[in-house]
């Protein structure tokens, strides 16, 4: 039975075929890695901004109409 399997399940790493099945995985493999470095690389965009939004917060308003005014 195995005279009539394709290249890629008998196992020849010289074929077109499993050449082509190799570099589906790769392209498939750098897709996966991209999209997750996207998102991580927005999730800290987030936590950075998160972070300066709480610090501008905590700090004392220092607007004209909360200043003590001099008599």
């Amino acid at each position: 039975m195995n005279l009539l399997s394709c290249p890629v399940c008998f196992g020849d790493p010289s074929s077109p075929m499993t050449q082509s099945a190799k570099w589906g995985v790769l392209f498939l493999l750098v897709v996966v890695v991209c999209v997750l470095a996207g998102i991580a690389s927005v999730a800290a965009v987030w936590a950075r901004r998160a972070r300066a939004l709480a610090r501008s917060e905590s700090l004392p308003s220092t607007t004209p109409a909360d200043r003590p005014q001099a008599a």
